[in-house]
């Protein structure tokens, strides 16, 4: 009887999240909708401890293993399989595959144990129940291989080809061969019908996927050259940000004032902390990833590392690696997020054509102007460091207090009025923003010109002045048609000081 009735729970869940799927609702038919894909090695498993964080603001429809050049599961009837250039040189029947299981069994139960403290502070966290659900398991046997529907494959597709309006963003944080087998299913299924060609621009249009690198063939090899006009973008300044420093170096990420949020002593006490946040991986952390052989990270003494290796050894705890952050970064809420447009910048840095290619792939963009008016590399992601470390630091608080007087929580920020103005070359323009925290915190503002984002290449004047106000004074060399990018950047004063913007943009006609 008791078997009974938990397997009619189960599927009583299962039925129900299910018609939640396909017919969101009003809560989270508003915000953006994604699907993870993973490998599932030691930085993923960092990047999903955030990401999880994050999952009250975004409308998770799936996370699926996946496999890469870099970890795979084989197929259990001893198929040998060999690439050049990869980690090993011989052929193998798997290669540093870390499970299926690892979402499943570590992750989501640690979730569980403080999902009731983070719904105290944001009610739109999913219930364990729900994230157990959306795990499937994709194309894992080789890398690239994408011959056949899996689980995760057939709900990529189920997703895509649903009457959903909104986008699809489809996070690769390994290969893209389980996304290629989802669009090569749809092809194969409706390449006859007289449709064809419009449900093929209909899901060009609906489908954008977020890529950690390339990570696999199946890009290049399908779905560049059958689906060219899908937007793909292709993360690579916020992979610098969030991984490894393999030159020896160490991890010296973002700038100078900002290198305390990598340090072990940082990392140990506001990430590591609590039943959830000790799932994140860091160095000499004392954590090893099951069958992957590769990762030493957490104890070299057990596990030696050579200088050849991939990332050199640091102090206990210092920072690891985040390599997919890039993929969900532009996604998250901060007030100047705009996943439509990937020119325009934030958490995850901004990104561009590659016009060499008739593919329509975007990739990031390597260096921004500094405020001393250098171009300076990964500025576009290292601007950033501390607003997204503290963040993360404060919902970590968030996981280890039922209390929502003791969490800190981000302020809001607008500037009054219309986002898009037009004004005259030497005219000035006096904006007003209005700032407010949830927590009663005093929020001090900063206006700043985001240069990368306007087409007009000076420094414009900007004077802020009392209740929140910035006088800009319109340069007499700015000409018709180019455009003017202003932030409104307003931090409160907690604990972990939390960041939002706004932003207007100023066309000169």
């Amino acid at each position: 009887m008791l078997l009974t009735s938990a397997l009619l729970a189960a599927a009583s869940i299962s039925l129900v999240y299910a018609r939640w799927i396909d017919h969101p609702s009003p809560a989270s038919s508003g915000r953006i909708r994604t699907v993870i894909t993973t490998d599932m090695e030691q930085d993923d498993l960092a990047s999903l401890v955030r990401y999880l964080l994050y999952t009250s603001d975004l409308d998770t429809q799936g996370i699926v293993y996946s496999a890469s050049r870099y970890h795979w599961e084989g197929d259990y009837r001893g198929t040998r399989f060999f690439l050049p250039g990869r980690e090993y040189n011989s052929s193998q029947t798997s290669f540093r595959w870390t499970g299926n299981t690892t979402i499943q069994n570590i992750v989501i139960p640690a979730y569980a144990q403080v999902y009731e403290n983070l719904r105290v502070h944001n009610a739109d966290f999913p219930t364990p129940a729900e994230l157990q659900f959306l795990v499937k398991i994709g194309n894992v046997d080789f890398e690239g291989e994408f011959s056949n529907d899996t689980d995760g494959s057939r709900l990529i597709e189920d997703l895509i080809l649903d009457n959903d309006p909104r986008t699809l963003y489809l996070q690769a944080w390994g290969g893209t061969n389980t996304i290629a087998r989802a669009l090569r299913a749809i092809e194969e299924r409706h390449l006859s019908s007289s449709r064809w060609p419009t449900l093929k621009q209909s899901i060009s249009k609906k489908v954008v996927i977020m890529a950690s690198g390339f990570q696999d063939e199946t890009y290049d090899n399908y779905i560049a050259p059958n689906w060219p006009r899908l937007q793909v973008r292709a993360s690579s300044v916020a992979w610098t940000a969030y991984n490894c420093n393999k030159n020896g170096t160490g991890n010296v990420r973002g700038l100078p004032d900002d290198h305390v949020f990598f340090t072990g002593a940082w990392i140990h006490e506001n990430i590591q902390s609590g039943p959830f946040g000790k799932l994140y991986r860091s160095w000499l952390d004392g954590q090893h990833m099951a069958g992957d052989q590769l990762d030493v990270f957490g104890n070299t003494s057990a596990f030696p590392i050579t200088a050849s290796d991939w990332c050199q050894p640091l102090g206990p705890y210092d920072f690891l690696g985040e390599g997919d952050d890039g993929t969900y970064l532009p996604l998250l809420t901060t007030g100047i997020q705009n996943p439509s447009n990937p020119n325009i910048g934030g958490w995850g840095g901004r990104s561009k054509r590659n016009t060499t290619t008739t593919a329509n792939l975007w990739q990031s963009v390597t260096a921004e102007r500094a405020p001393d008016g250098t171009e300076t590399d990964n500025y576009g992601t290292n601007r950033f460091i501390s607003a997204v470390q503290n963040d993360m630091a404060a919902r970590i608080q968030w996981t280890l207090t039922s209390q929502y007087s003791k969490g800190n929580h981000p302020p809001s920020v607008r500037i009054s009025g219309d986002r898009a103005l037009e004004s005259r070359a030497g005219d000035t323009i006096r904006l007003t923003g209005t700032v407010s925290d949830p927590d009663g915190d005093q929020v001090s503002t900063l206006w700043w010109q985001y240069s990368e984002e306007g087409t007009y290449s000076g420094v414009v004047n900007i004077k802020e002045t009392q209740n929140n106000q910035a006088i800009v004074k319109i340069p007499d060399d700015a000409k018709k048609g180019e455009t003017i990018s202003i932030i409104l950047q307003g931090t409160d004063c907690g604990r972990f000081p939390l960041t939002r913007y706004d932003r207007v943009t100023i066309r000169i006609c």
